[in-house]
């Protein structure tokens, strides 16, 4: 799966630039152009990587990395200008886990994130936030969201729910659902749950998007089902 990279500058031209380039290297690149808008995408969807400028009309960029390191654990790469090494021992202080100064060649900013990727092997479940569709489950809390509401779970689909996010797109065995992996009536107990659970999440149950029924072995939550 892409990993996702969120970049937040006000320079249209660097912003389209490093879209054009990273978008080439197989990164999902996703483009604000002010702190306000960062921060409401932030409410919802969780990135593998953030790029972030230190100084820009609407904000301080150290004041978003600290609001991305008080939710998660997420890499953020702090672009300051030449010379400004207070902005980068500040952004470093706060939780920035690599700068670069302007100007810079995209292949530099490039090589940097490969390491920052490479070294978190950040994707969502690492994070708080879990994302499939247009839900958002926060696996601390074990709340589910749709568009910013709450979809009510009962303890038994939020341990099933919790249990396809950590497989990450493998496949469940009924097996490992149930409490007992000799009981058939343990077995249909989770058939139960399982079809519970996709009337809250699917809009259709009877053709399911995310969680599929795998024949004769058991259940795996599709998480870039569109």
């Amino acid at each position: 799966m892409s990993k996702s990279i969120l970049i937040v500058d006000d320079d249209k031209r660097l912003r389209e630039l490093l879209e054009d380039y990273l978008s080439e290297k197989k990164y999902k690149i996703f483009l604000c152009e002010d702190f306000a808008d960062a921060e409401e995408i932030l409410e919802y969807f969780v990135f593998d990587l953030i790029i972030v400028d230190r100084m820009m009309p609407s904000g301080d960029g150290i004041d978003l990395i600290k609001t991305v390191k008080d939710k998660s654990n997420t890499p953020v790469i702090l672009l300051t200008a030449m010379g400004e090494t207070e902005s980068r021992i500040a952004g470093l202080k706060i939780g920035a886990d690599d700068y670069l100064s302007k100007p810079f060649e995209p292949e530099e900013l490039y090589l940097r994130i490969q390491k920052l990727l490479a070294l978190f092997k950040n994707d969502a479940i690492d994070n708080k936030s879990f994302i499939f569709g247009d839900f958002v489950f926060n696996i601390t809390t074990l709340q589910l969201k749709k568009n910013s509401k709450i979809v009510y779970l009962t303890e038994g689909e939020n341990k099933l729910l919790l249990t396809l996010i950590n497989k990450n797109n493998a496949i469940v065995l009924r097996e490992e659902l149930a409490e007992s992996d000799y009981d058939e009536s343990e077995l249909r107990k989770v058939d139960v749950q399982v079809t519970r659970l996709r009337q809250k999440i699917e809009e259709n149950p009877k053709q399911p998007r995310f969680i599929k029924t795998i024949r004769g072995k058991g259940y795996k939550l599709i998480c870039n089902a569109i």
